[in-house]
């Protein structure tokens, strides 16, 4: 299905808010077509996103890779 930036956005936000069945219901639209919005409209806002803005420091720890089951 092809649809509007401006749809595909309106589904997206229903989506978050309701169930897909409802969002079914209300936009006329199949189950399916659905996530395959959502999933578009979540890698274009990705895509934009940066998720290191504004990242000063990074800390790793070391995780044992022998003899611990726990971390």
């Amino acid at each position: 299905m092809r649809d509007t930036y401006a749809f595909g956005e309106a589904v997206a936000w229903l989506a978050v808010r309701c169930s897909k069945s409802a969002v079914c219901e209300l936009m006329r639209i199949a189950w399916r077509t659905v996530g395959a919005i959502v999933a578009r409209v979540w890698a274009d806002t990705e895509a934009g996103i940066d998720r290191f803005a504004g990242l000063r420091r990074i800390g790793i720890d070391e995780i044992p890779t022998r003899g611990t089951t726990a971390i």
